[in-house]
């Protein structure tokens, strides 16, 4: 579970994540940004509001834990703006609905309540 600061985030991630889903969008096309905390993903998100993304819950098959993913199909215009911010991260593509690293290397802090 994340920090309590973070719950209302969380819900409005995964109403997001539902939204997308009902309205019959196809989340596998895109690359997923996954980032080394909530707080990380969340700046990252702001940054990139005016870009063309999508920001959903990082998916359980990526990392169990909580976070922030971002999603688009603008690779590396995105990685751009993201390395002007100094924001590590690693992305992630889906074949065959099974996410697949295809860069980066993160060390992943946990949000679980101690």
């Amino acid at each position: 579970m994340a920090e309590l600061k973070y719950l209302p985030d969380g819900i409005r991630l995964h109403l997001k994540e539902i939204y997308y889903k009902l309205t019959n969008e196809n989340l596998y096309e895109y690359f997923y940004f996954h980032f080394d905390s909530i707080e990380t993903g969340l700046k990252a998100e702001k940054i990139l509001k005016k870009e063309n993304i999508k920001s959903i819950p990082v998916p359980d098959n990526i990392f169990k834990d909580c976070g922030v993913a971002i999603l688009t199909k603008e690779k590396d215009k995105i990685k751009n703006i993201l390395k002007k911010h100094n924001i590590n991260y690693e992305i992630y593509r889906y074949e065959e609905n099974k996410p697949k690293k295809i860069e980066g290397n993160i060390e992943v802090k946990s949000c679980k309540i101690s």
